[in-house]
């Protein structure tokens, strides 16, 4: 199985960074057909200007979506921000998940075309506040619109997500104890 870690926070000394890399290490041990894609490495420009935009993709922008390809498998850390992720992931969709690579739409049909099936994902979604306040009382926001109307809507079935709260309320042995069990 060919696995592909997103790391959709855009500072590489983060704790979401340390859960990719973790992710990443433990991933490779049990498969060697693991890669990781820290979008603080790429250079692109996320701005999304819409599908008639003719703004040609970037080299790692290229390279992203041969990965997205050859992943079965995608395991997308973020964190969670206005109840949301950071833009960065945000434009990175936008640029990469484009119609003709992800979906395509048919004249006539009211349903898209999705391009990317028979892959998986899970989600690993950090957070300041607890995971009762953004399931229960927000509904999940940012988990409903990259389970379904990101992921899905390109043919990906996330099959897994996984909520760490009160990020910023965890010692660094608290922090240590997530890492050892990731």
């Amino acid at each position: 199985m060919n696995i592909l870690i997103i790391n959709g926070h855009p500072d590489a000394l983060s704790f979401t960074s340390k859960i990719a890399k973790k992710v990443f290490d433990k991933s490779l041990i049990k498969n060697p057909q693991t890669e990781i894609l820290n979008l603080y490495d790429l250079v692109f420009n996320p701005i999304f200007k819409g599908f008639t935009d003719t703004q040609e993709l970037e080299p790692d922008l290229k390279l992203a979506q041969e990965k997205l390809k050859w992943a079965d498998h995608i395991v997308i850390t973020t964190p969670i921000w206005w109840s949301t992720y950071p833009a960065l992931l945000k434009g990175f969709f936008d640029r990469t998940l484009l119609p003709g690579f992800a979906f395509r739409y048919h004249k006539g049909k009211a349903i898209q075309e999705k391009l990317l099936v028979n892959k998986t994902a899970e989600l690993i979604l950090l957070s300041d506040a607890p995971i009762w306040y953004r399931v229960f009382f927000q509904k999940d926001p940012a988990a409903k619109i990259l389970k379904r109307d990101i992921l899905g809507f390109c043919g990906i079935n996330v099959k897994k997500i996984k909520r760490i709260g009160e990020i910023g309320k965890l010692s660094r042995e608290q922090r240590d104890k997530i890492l050892s069990k990731i």
